[in-house]
């Protein structure tokens, strides 16, 4: 059984997406998962945002730590965890349109979230989550990789206004 995810965005700093269910015999059922920025001017100068999914450890050591390690790892390059799926990378204007789903199957998962800022990451965040039939509310905050790298400026003050060519992103 799998899990089929969509993206939409939802502004006070959170972009919300719709997560639909693929059951085999009656089709999607539909659930949200939501994405949360550091802030508006964050999101903006995000270019596209990518999720990869993990199965996640047994023993609860490895569990423990386990977000905290594919983050470790992501900073340092090291891909020796490998994902069991990803989406194809969404751009900001897309997750608020709700386009490109991506499958993933039931049960266990961690969630790694990648925002880019041109080819380099930008924003990552890592969650737990178990994927079934219904409605099981994703939420994944993203935080900057680089503390010290200042989010560009911008006088957008929401993501329907960067989308709509109304603002300034840089």
């Amino acid at each position: 059984m799998t899990r089929r995810l969509s993206a939409a965005i939802v502004f006070g700093c959170v972009a919300s997406l719709a997560v639909a269910c693929s059951a085999p015999a009656d089709g999607p059922s539909e659930g949200k998962y939501t994405v949360r920025f550091p802030s508006t001017a964050a999101a903006v100068a995000t270019d596209t945002v990518q999720l990869y999914f993990y199965a996640v450890p047994t023993k609860l050591a490895d569990r423990n730590n386990f977000c905290q390690s594919l983050l470790q790892a992501r900073k340092r390059g090291d891909n020796s965890i490998r994902p069991i799926g990803q989406n194809p990378p969404v751009n900001l204007c897309e997750m608020f349109k709700g386009v490109k789903p991506v499958v993933v199957g039931y049960g266990e998962k961690a969630v790694l979230g990648i925002g880019r800022r041109g080819a380099d990451d930008f924003l990552v965040g890592c969650v737990i989550q178990t994927y079934g039939a219904g409605d099981a509310p994703l939420d994944l905050d993203l935080a900057l990789v680089d503390v010290g790298l200042p989010v560009p400026t911008t006088d957008c003050t929401s993501v329907s206004q960067a989308c709509e060519a109304r603002c300034t992103r840089q």
